[in-house]
């Protein structure tokens, strides 16, 4: 029989033996068998049945556990970080909650946050995923944006839920950028070379301080095909429900049509959605909604969309500063497009055909 930690074991090693900082601070180690015994105990406890196989396991904003108990149901466990605050979990579990009500495909929660280490743990129901979905082919992309307007309505209600508690990747005491992600990305001490990136953050939360942006609604942002299940042209499962914040729609169009190509799972030969793969993105999402954006809502969905290549690109630069960049990758974009967008608006996309290099 396979030790439980052996599927942690080989997540790692395929991202290179990377550092766990999440699982250290949350378990108080890295070794993966300890980590799954832990989980595994946590299980007993809370959910009432041991693991019998582990599924999946990641590590970004959190630490995620896909397991089949050996009482025969297939649940996501969660260890979140001493930054995620209960206020914050117990909202978005409401929301979950909500729209599973509604018959939205989200999972269902299963345990409220228990305090963990210096964090807390959750359980939700797992939603089975995509199998070979390429955000890159035209009708998946099409479900995606059609998908993320039905999102977008059918979270509106729940505005106030959301907006009321405080998000762990707020910009906090005027900060460029919202507080990572993940641990992994050390910001402050990776600054030199990244100057030209800040630079393009800082015009385009500038320029988004004077466009208006349209009224706020929920958010969720990480809109990528890797968080995302299609299944017969449906959008049948949506993952990564910590991303969720409040926000200007333009602000969830841009992030997402920046990135909704991406899964780092997969292999691709681009992972990154390119110029006319962003502007049929937008284009099909405004078909969902039934109307064009306004001039102002595209000048500040174009601003929008600079900066978020520009967290992205910073990210990128706190893993590899000194290392090369190339197309495929928000630096690349970021330098191909962030002058363009910035001057001439979604111009700069329609310019360039669906699958063409920026």
């Amino acid at each position: 029989m396979e030790r439980l930690g052996a599927v942690i074991t080989a997540r790692v090693q395929g991202w290179g033996g990377v550092d766990l900082p999440n699982e250290r601070a949350l378990f108080g180690t890295t070794d993966p068998d300890m980590i799954a015994a832990e989980v595994d105990e946590w299980c007993r406890l809370h959910l009432g049945s041991a693991i019998a196989r582990y599924e999946f396991f990641e590590s970004s904003s959190g630490s995620v556990h896909g397991v089949e108990l050996a009482d025969g149901r297939r649940v996501v466990v969660k260890g979140h970080r001493s930054s995620v605050s209960v206020s914050f979990l117990n909202a978005i579990g409401a929301v979950q909650k909500a729209l599973c009500l509604q018959g939205y495909p989200a999972p269902a929660p299963l345990v409220a946050p228990v305090a963990f280490g210096p964090g807390h743990m959750t359980a939700e129901t797992m939603l089975q995923r995509s199998v070979s979905a390429d955000a890159h082919d035209s009708s998946v992309r099409s479900t995606l944006a059609h998908g993320l307007w039905r999102f977008i309505d059918v979270s509106r209600s729940h505005r106030d839920v959301v907006g009321r508690v405080v998000h762990p990747m707020r910009a906090v005491d005027g900060a460029l950028y919202p507080v990572p992600h993940s641990p992994r990305f050390n910001l402050e001490a990776t600054c030199d070379g990244a100057e030209w990136i800040d630079a393009f953050r800082v015009r385009s939360m500038d320029q988004l301080q004077v466009v208006p942006a349209g009224d706020d609604t929920v958010v969720h942002g990480d809109w990528r095909i890797e968080n995302l299940a299609v299944r017969d042209g449906r959008l049948v499962g949506v993952f990564d429900w910590d991303s969720l914040h409040v926000a200007s729609e333009t602000t969830a169009v841009a992030i997402a049509a920046a990135t909704f190509t991406v899964d780092w799972n997969a292999p691709t030969a681009r992972r990154f959605p390119f110029p006319g793969e962003m502007n049929a993105f937008i284009g099909e999402y405004e078909t969902a909604r039934g109307a064009y954006f306004s001039n102002d809502e595209s000048r500040a969905l174009a601003a929008s969309i600079v900066a978020s290549l520009a967290y992205g690109a910073r990210c990128e630069h706190a893993d590899s500063p000194t290392g090369e960049f190339h197309d495929d990758s928000q630096r690349g974009l970021l330098s191909a497009l962030g002058e363009r967008l910035l001057s001439d608006g979604l111009a700069a996309l329609r310019a360039e055909r669906v699958g063409t290099d920026p």
